[in-house]
């Protein structure tokens, strides 16, 4: 029976030390992960909300209308496009898509219908470019006759690169012009996105990069690991009870298989103070890991969105991060409680025998 016991023992003490190691990690992350809204928070502090518009205007690089070709580069026409689009209107599409995902993730639809839409700020966009067309023509001076003669044989004046007004040529007549050929423009339209725009690779691409030859026209959420993603995460949502009841259950076993009960909560307090000083350790060296080792990694084409990405990144890990300094805390706590309530039940058996006439070195579990 002995040996039985000592070999249940065994096999417990192992699996405990690793439920209390996988609980504390499983419920940091369904805790953060599973919470649309947390997810939503994180987001919005990063400040990719701010920068979403920039980066779509470095991935196209040039705005073309029937009078010239406007840099997007151009500090005033930049201004111009990110006050077209508000900041609030990308939050409220973006955290949108946010939650039509959790949707697929929990079962509810088959897959992801989201559509991130500029295309109802065409006419914004049209009112603010040509107000910062019609403002640079009027910091223009006059052409001089011979320029003028030149710019009308040409046929063809770009006020994007002017640099003098034609003689006839007013600024309200050039911001008309802009916002006519702007009017028309699907420059927004096909700046949008939708779930189904999101394709499977074979690698290689980056954020604003080009890659016709290798993305096919399977959408992501309908292939491969993405496929199996809602119901890998409905099972992650489930595991934190299933594992907090096998932790307690291993641990009641090992206290009832102990010799005394004082003995298996004692052992049950060592593995929970050093697994917890350990996860302290572990989620000190995390943090430190995640800001000076993987976010510096984090790289994308456009140096605005990069930013924004690599601090919702520090965000995340810090998020996760609290929730293990919380389990090694609370271990340590709990382990050092145990240590202490078994150390004051043994000496009151040992006072107990005492009294009893026991000698003083009559051994105690």
């Amino acid at each position: 029976m002995d040996f039985a016991k000592k070999l249940a023992l065994g096999i417990l003490s192992p699996l405990f030390i690793f439920l209390l190691f996988a609980t504390a990690f499983d419920i940091g992350f369904v805790r953060t992960a599973t919470h649309p809204d947390t997810i939503k928070q994180l987001v919005s502090e990063s400040g990719i909300y701010d920068s979403i518009v920039p980066s779509i205007l470095q991935r196209d690089s040039t705005i073309q209308t029937s009078v010239g070709t406007f840099s997007t580069s151009d500090p005033q026409i930049a201004q111009a496009v990110k006050q077209a689009i508000p900041t609030q209107a990308v939050k409220q599409q973006t955290e949108a898509a946010i939650d039509n995902i959790y949707q697929w993730l929990d079962g509810d639809i088959t897959q992801p219908n989201f559509k991130i839409d500029f295309a109802a700020y065409s006419g914004s966009l049209a009112n603010k470019l040509a107000g910062a067309a019609q403002q640079k023509a009027m910091s223009l001076p006059a052409c001089s006759p011979a320029q003028s003669l030149a710019i009308a044989r040409n046929g063809n004046y770009d006020i994007a690169g002017a640099s003098c007004l034609p003689q006839g040529i007013s600024p309200s007549a050039l911001g008309s012009q802009v916002k006519q050929s702007l009017a028309a423009s699907d420059y927004f339209k096909q700046a949008g996105i939708s779930a189904g725009d999101i394709k499977t690779s074979g690698g290689g691409c980056t954020f604003g990069s080009q890659c016709p030859d290798i993305v096919t026209q399977e959408s992501v959420f309908q292939t491969g690991v993405a496929k199996q993603l809602p119901k890998q995460y409905q099972r992650a949502k489930k595991s934190p009870l299933i594992l907090v009841v096998l932790t307690v259950l291993t641990g009641a076993g090992i206290v009832f298989l102990s010799s005394t009960w004082p003995k298996g909560l004692r052992h049950i307090g060592i593995n929970l103070a050093v697994i917890g000083v350990t996860m302290l350790i572990f989620s000190w060296a995390l943090n430190r890991a995640v800001s000076t080792k993987i976010v510096p990694k984090i790289k994308v084409d456009n140096a605005v969105f990069q930013q924004d990405i690599r601090s919702l990144a520090t965000d995340l890990g810090q998020q996760i991060d609290k929730n293990y300094w919380f389990f090694g805390g609370l271990y340590t706590v709990l382990g050092a409680g145990s240590v202490a309530v078994a150390e004051v039940s043994r000496r009151k058996a040992k006072s107990a025998l005492l009294g009893q006439g026991a000698s003083d070195k009559t051994p105690l579990n």
